[in-house]
């Protein structure tokens, strides 16, 4: 029995090592660094100055940090609310029985399957001031007077690549909640109908109870996924213009690779990780609450 366990260990320690290599050393040697003094020319030197907080201080103290950190949770909760919504919508649609539904469902699949640098130069070119598919159908529209360039303005950025991002996480909320329903017992429904229920009473009663601990689920991998994304921001704006999509890890980019202040931008990256592991903490505590709850 007991060779039988080192066995098991042996075939585990490719994937514990590759975890270690790939996660944990970087997230650790991250740390490091934001405690140091790296900089363009102290970077390369095998031992670096021990400076404290004085990254974090440096990070937290720019006037640029509040702005950024606004324009990371406008980003991501107003990301969260549509994708939830619109995804929770069509799982509600998509478990009725109706021709194509499979079809469709399965077309949704399209969305995570294009690249992200594909999705950035679709949605720059939609969203273009001169040409674009959107200026062109809200004036024609009339909702719109006149065209408006959405990723070149301040007040538009924001809401430009969020539609982009928007519109990737969609099928993702979708394919995620739409098993979670169907696996919901239609007696229920059922008898909830003879009781006198109506549609939207039943989805009060029945269907968000019943789904919330995948509600919870989904709602901290969008958080997660949204609040770190990099390569959509950076394609279509480049956290411009004037800061208006500059979000955390952007900014931690421009301060190692624009500004040369790797130990900043490395103190970024840790109040990134920081942020994100409160909200899996807090997600903790609900789960548990409603496990109490349930017991």
């Amino acid at each position: 029995m007991r060779q039988e366990r080192v066995v098991g260990y042996w075939w585990l320690a490719p994937a514990f090592l590759f975890l270690i290599l790939m996660l944990a050393f970087p997230i650790v040697f991250n740390f490091i660094l934001s405690f140091q003094d790296a900089t363009a020319a102290t970077v390369l030197r095998p031992f670096k100055q021990f400076i404290g907080l004085k990254n974090y201080l440096a990070v937290l103290g720019d006037p640029l940090f509040p702005l950024v950190l606004r324009n990371s949770f406008v980003f991501t909760i107003g990301c969260i609310f549509f994708q939830f919504t619109i995804g929770f919508a069509l799982a509600l649609l998509f478990n009725l029985r109706f021709p194509l539904a499979g079809f469709l469902r399965g077309l949704l699949l399209v969305t995570l399957m294009v690249p992200t640098v594909v999705v950035s130069v679709l949605f720059r070119w939609l969203l273009s001031g001169d040409f674009g598919l959107i200026n062109e159908a809200l004036v024609r529209l009339h909702l719109l007077k006149r065209a408006v360039a959405w990723l070149a303005e301040p007040k538009t950025a924001l809401v430009g690549v969020m539609l982009a991002n928007i519109w990737i996480g969609i099928s993702f909320n979708t394919m995620l909640l739409a098993p979670g329903i169907a696996s919901i017992a239609p007696s229920l429904y059922e008898a909830a109908a003879i009781d006198g229920a109506g549609p939207v009473r039943r989805f009060f009663s029945i269907t968000l109870p019943l789904l919330s601990s995948n509600i919870l689920i989904v709602l901290l991998l969008g958080f997660i996924y949204t609040f770190r994304i990099f390569g959509l921001i950076y394609a279509m704006t480049g956290g411009g213009p004037v800061n208006a999509t500059n979000v955390l890890p952007i900014q931690a980019y421009r301060l190692s690779f624009s500004f040369f202040e790797f130990g900043q931008g490395a103190a970024a990256n840790v109040l990134l990780l920081v942020i994100l592991l409160a909200i899996i903490a807090l997600y903790l505590v609900l789960l548990s609450g409603e496990e109490r709850m349930e017991s």
